[in-house]
Formats: structure tokens, C-alpha cells, sequence
């Protein structure tokens, strides 16, 4: 079993990470709604549902709760980062609202993310314990928020450009969780779990000052001259 699936998944995995780590600039660095802007989000979007079918199916076959975790949290952050682009007016058209595939993403996500927590208070995740329990904090305040945006669509704090906020906040951590794994794997120099974490502490703050920014502009954009 391991030698048919395994190994093939591994290799698929591996060569979609590396190219990931520079597709996923693109889409950061162009300009917003660009042409660029799109097709490079598709590629990245479709290069990391390979990439984490390839880490699900290594996981089923050989579990480890620290991939379990950062596989969860970055399936919730490219699924629904993704998905919000169908989301973004809910308020005008309610076919623009979470769909029964949503929920089964979300709460399977959510599932798996509450077993490897388990799993660390345990203490049966060896020296990734750490770097385990916040990918799964993370994938619980995305799968928190989603629910609530599911359950009411149009409550605060709605608003007709929230999904833009959502989804660059959500692919920003996608990539972030590309750069954790390859951090982890090839830049063994960092002492664990740092090697792991600092792409968190790089892309969040990153996301909010983003988002701070666009806001700002929007502002200024509507105040009266």
C-alpha cells in the first residue's frame, strides 16, 4: 500500500510545494482583480488542492498529528478563501449564501482539528506540540467565523467589501502554511518550533495592516472633498 500510494503522494506533495512557494507571490504582488491576479490565484488555488489531497491521503496511510493539524488548517484557509468569492453580496442574492458543501468542509475541518488537539493534551505529539495546538487555534477561528458567517450571512460585521478582507486574510494564510512546511523541512537552522511559526508571525500581522490599509483608502475614497 505504501510503496502504490505513499511514495506517488509524497513526490506529488513535495513538487507542488516547491512550486507553490513562488506561484503564491504572485497573486500577493500584482495588482488586485489584474488578469494576473486571477489566473495566478487559480494556479495556486488548483496547485494546493493537489498538494493537500496528495497530504491527506499521507496522512490516512502513516498519521501524524502536526500535518493532520497544519493539512486542516490550510484546507479550511484555501477552501473557504476560495469560496468567498461566490459569497460576497449575500445580502442581495441569496444564492450568494454558504451551500450544504460549505458546512461539510467546515465541520469535517473542524473535526479533524478537534481530534489533534485532543492529541496534544495528550501529549502524544512529541516535540511539534506547540506549532500542533496553534495550527489548530488556527483553524478553529476560521472555522468559528465561517459558521457565524454562514448562520447569518448579512449580521455584523457585514459589509458589501468584507469579502475581500476575508479572502485576502484567508490566502494569505494559505501561503503562510506553504512557507511553514517548507520553513520546517529545509530551513533547519531555526530552532523548532520557530522554523514553523515565524511564516504565522510574518503573514498575520501582514493581513491586518493590509486590511488596515484598504480601509483607509476606501475612507478616504467616499469622505466629502
Amino acid at each position: 500500500m505504501d510503496k502504490l500510494f505513499f511514495s506517488p503522494a509524497l513526490a506529488l506533495h513535495i513538487g507542488c510545494g516547491f512550486i507553490l512557494v513562488a506561484v503564491g507571490l504572485a497573486p500577493i504582488l500584482s495588482r488586485k482583480g489584474s488578469r494576473l491576479h486571477r489566473t495566478s490565484g487559480r494556479v495556486f488555488v488548483g496547485l494546493m488542492s493537489v498538494l493537500l489531497a496528495a497530504a491527506w491521503v499521507m496522512t490516512a496511510l502513516h498519521f501524524n498529528a502536526y500535518f493532520a493539524a497544519l493539512s486542516a488548517t490550510a484546507t479550511m484557509t484555501v477552501f473557504s478563501g476560495a469560496r468567498v468569492l461566490k459569497r460576497k453580496r449575500p445580502d442581495l442574492d441569496p444564492r450568494q449564501r454558504a451551500t450544504a458543501l460549505d458546512w461539510v468542509v467546515t465541520l469535517g475541518v473542524l473535526t479533524i482539528g478537534a481530534w489533534v488537539l485532543v492529541l496534544v493534551v495528550q501529549g502524544r505529539t512529541g516535540n511539534k506540540a506547540a506549532v500542533s495546538a496553534a495550527l489548530v487555534y488556527a483553524c478553529f477561528t476560521y472555522g468559528a467565523w465561517d459558521l457565524w458567517r454562514f448562520i447569518r450571512p448579512t449580521a455584523w460585521p457585514f459589509s458589501p467589501n468584507l469579502w475581500t478582507y476575508e479572502h485576502l486574510v484567508k490566502m494569505l494564510s494559505a501561503y503562510g502554511a506553504v512557507i511553514s512546511a517548507f520553513s520546517g523541512n529545509f530551513l533547519t537552522f531555526l530552532p523548532t518550533p520557530w522554523s514553523q511559526l515565524w511564516p504565522t508571525l510574518l503573514f498575520q500581522p501582514m493581513a491586518v495592516i493590509w486590511i488596515a490599509v484598504l480601509a483607509a483608502r476606501r475612507r478616504h475614497a467616499w469622505s466629502p472633498a
